[in-house]
């Protein structure tokens, strides 16, 4: 009965995550195409495209392709099984991750309390689902927390760590928080030091040599890229100012006073959760002396000031936030691991719906929001493109920030863009003293035109920066411009001239 019912629960739980993370794809605003992109150029010549190849405007700036091998996994499956293939790879992703966070809660605490704490933490896995290489960083998150814990605790033996350099070795080139598996296992080894400065065992020592060995490899293996030793600092690098404000990288509570940000509230409730767990453990432990996990606190502490510090780091939190609160809780309640009857079950599934229906009523009209749910790309996602492409139009393009990997996917090398989602590829003054200005005032928006001769404006029409609005609304009225396409996604406008000529008297749009 119990296996049955343990079968019952991971499943539930299961479906909920893959309902959750079964997005279709808003091709014309996500990096994927990008990445598809790069895995097709590597395919070309095998090597790694490096440089803004791109981009017409900014060719020559420095730029370090650290997720190429994310885009030949990306083209591979997008070449067997389309972008159908591309959405149950990053479902199958997903689950694999969620049942490894899952399996430490359930090994180290108990199934009812792992059960409950997962409701709570899908919905904040669930609100970051687009397809990009940092799936493969939740999913050695996961392996590293699985290997280091077991070992810390004595369950497998050290052999297993010689797993880490490896996965380090796939880690760098796939996404650019590699360094995070690096950095854990510096938390198990300051873990270990705090432990040996209280209990003197020398056992530990050996342990933490174990890890300062396997810190080290892991160290040298971060160096094989195909940008070396810049590859494995570009971390240090990346997170710079860039001149342009980033939606992802921002902080809760400025995400807070700008809109209404359904995530924002699972993430505090999940925070709120781990945060009284904490406060409980480390009283009973002054109280009566106990210990408490060191290294669980520290990937607490570290994982969630990630969360509040750029909401693109939920998801990395409620993965950890799992199994730490679940080992915390059973650290408080006492009950053995894995005790579980049948009775305890239907009790348990009936208090894990319950408090689903109780978080999705809590944001009802953002999950309402999310009626894009299934496989593949969005209808009409690619309509624009098509309609660019039928009708054999010319750039040099202007397009805004957001569609540029869309049109890298589509058109490139027969057409560059103007910019694209890669802050990083373009340098700061780029965004402040030509991208943003030329929307925000005519005369520079002049000053560029006659510098880049743009034939073709292309953009995402659903931008939401107040330059973009206002530079949609002037080129609607701006007679040297005429708006040939529109549906809920782009928006294309010709310039008036007689090449375009006769695409504007067939397609021209009333304003």
């Amino acid at each position: 009965m119990a296996k049955i019912s343990l079968a019952t629960l991971i499943i539930f739980l299961a479906l909920v995550l893959t309902v959750l993370s079964s997005q279709q794809i808003n091709l014309t605003t996500a990096d994927l195409g990008r990445h598809i992109k790069n895995g097709e150029m590597f395919f070309q010549n095998f090597s790694v495209p490096q440089g803004n190849i791109y981009s017409y405007t900014n060719p020559d700036h420095p730029f370090i392709n650290h997720h190429w091998g994310s885009g030949v996994i990306f083209y591979l499956v997008h070449s067997l099984a389309g972008f159908n293939g591309l959405s149950v790879l990053f479902i199958l992703l997903s689950l694999a991750t969620f049942l490894i966070f899952f399996h430490i809660a359930v090994k180290y605490s108990d199934l009812v309390i792992a059960a409950i704490v997962s409701i709570f933490v899908i919905p904040v896995l669930g609100s970051r689902v687009e397809i990009r290489p940092e799936i493969f960083s939740y999913l050695f998150l996961g392996l590293f927390f699985w290997i280091l814990w077991n070992y810390n605790n004595e369950k497998i033996s050290r052999y297993w760590l010689l797993f880490l350099p490896v996965i380090i070795f796939i880690w760098v080139n796939l996404h650019i928080y590699f360094f995070l598996g690096i950095a854990m296992i510096g938390a198990f080894l300051v873990s270990d030091c705090v432990g040996y400065l209280i209990a003197k065992d020398k056992k530990i020592i050996q342990q933490s040599k174990w890890l300062l060995i396997v810190l080290i490899l892991s160290g040298f293996a971060s160096l094989i890229n195909p940008a070396g030793i810049d590859g494995a600092l570009y971390p240090l690098k990346i997170f710079n100012d860039y001149g342009y404000r980033l939606f992802e990288n921002q902080s809760v509570w400025f995400i807070e006073k700008l809109m209404d940000y359904p995530p924002a509230l699972y993430f505090e409730i999940v925070f709120g959760i781990l945060s009284l767990s904490w406060i409980a453990v480390i009283y009973m432990a002054i109280k009566n002396r106990m210990k408490f996990s060191v290294v669980n606190f520290i990937l607490a502490l570290s994982f969630g000031a990630m969360g509040w510090l750029a909401i693109r780091n939920f998801t990395i939190f409620g993965y950890f936030a799992l199994p730490i609160t679940a080992i915390n809780m059973k650290s408080l309640f006492g009950k053995k691991p894995n005790e579980f009857e049948g009775a305890e079950y239907f009790s348990t599934l009936f208090s894990v719906i319950i408090i689903l229906v109780i978080l999705i009523m809590i944001n009802i009209n953002y999950w309402h929001s999310r009626s894009d749910i299934g496989l593949g790309v969005e209808p009409e996602v690619n309509g624009a493109v098509g309609f660019f492409k039928k009708e054999n139009m010319k750039g040099p393009i202007f397009n805004n920030y957001d569609i540029g990997g869309y049109l890298i996917y589509h058109l490139y090398p027969k057409e560059r863009v103007f910019v694209d989602n890669r802050p990083e590829a373009y340098p700061k003054s780029f965004f402040e003293e030509t991208y943003v200005p030329m929307q925000e005032k005519d005369e520079i928006w002049q000053k560029e035109l006659e510098k880049y001769k743009f034939n073709v404006i292309f953009f995402y029409r659903n931008d939401l920066t107040p330059w973009a609005q206002s530079f949609l609304i002037r080129r609607v009225s701006d007679p040297d411009w005429a708006l040939v396409y529109a549906n809920d996604y782009t928006i294309i406008f010709l310039r008036r001239n007689d090449q375009n000529k006769p695409l504007i008297q067939k397609y021209e749009l009333l304003k």
